[in-house]
């Protein structure tokens, strides 16, 4: 039984954030974007034609940290950070949890600073060292930027399928 006391209550910037419907409309922002139908069942695997797409529409909204940060970038990072979380919820088993804000230079957003847990034993990674992972560390050679971290979610997908944690 509920009962409305009439009473309006404020959702937190974290509530507002992590909203699955906003997270939802951004994700098919940046696959509108991307040209993209929907996200596959399983990780891209290595050399597939959705990863040099991918790579190309990454590498020209955000070729480096201080594009990405960009104030009139920031619905943009935000559809593709949302993008980014949602693949890894479908195959790591992360959540998104509110992490500790270090202050703006070091989060995508105002007050939050998202960080994603992942459904095995492992580190999580704030939506921040995610994209900073993936623009400042890539490996050229292995591809571009979103080839990078198509091979991380290869990877924590396989170990989050093998993980004997209940799932």
């Amino acid at each position: 039984m509920t009962m409305d006391l009439g009473v309006q209550v404020e959702q937190t910037e974290w509530g507002k954030w992590v909203d699955p419907n906003r997270r939802a409309a951004q994700v098919r922002k940046f696959l509108d974007y991307a040209g993209l139908r929907d996200i596959p069942s399983e990780p891209w695997p290595e050399g597939d034609p959705e990863l040099s797409k991918l790579d190309t529409v990454v590498a020209e909204l955000f070729p480096d940290m201080a594009t990405a940060m960009r104030a009139e970038n920031a619905d943009m990072a935000d559809a593709f950070i949302c993008f980014m979380g949602e693949l890894f919820i479908r195959y790591a088993g992360a959540h998104w949890e509110d992490y500790e804000w270090f202050g703006r230079e070091n989060s995508f957003y105002d007050h939050v600073n998202p960080m994603l847990e992942y459904g095995f034993d492992t580190d999580g990674d704030t939506a921040y060292g995610l994209m900073k992972l993936m623009i400042d560390d890539h490996d050229v050679t292995d591809g571009g930027m979103f080839s990078g971290m198509a091979e991380m979610l290869r990877e924590f997908a396989e170990e989050y399928s093998s993980s004997p944690d209940d799932k």
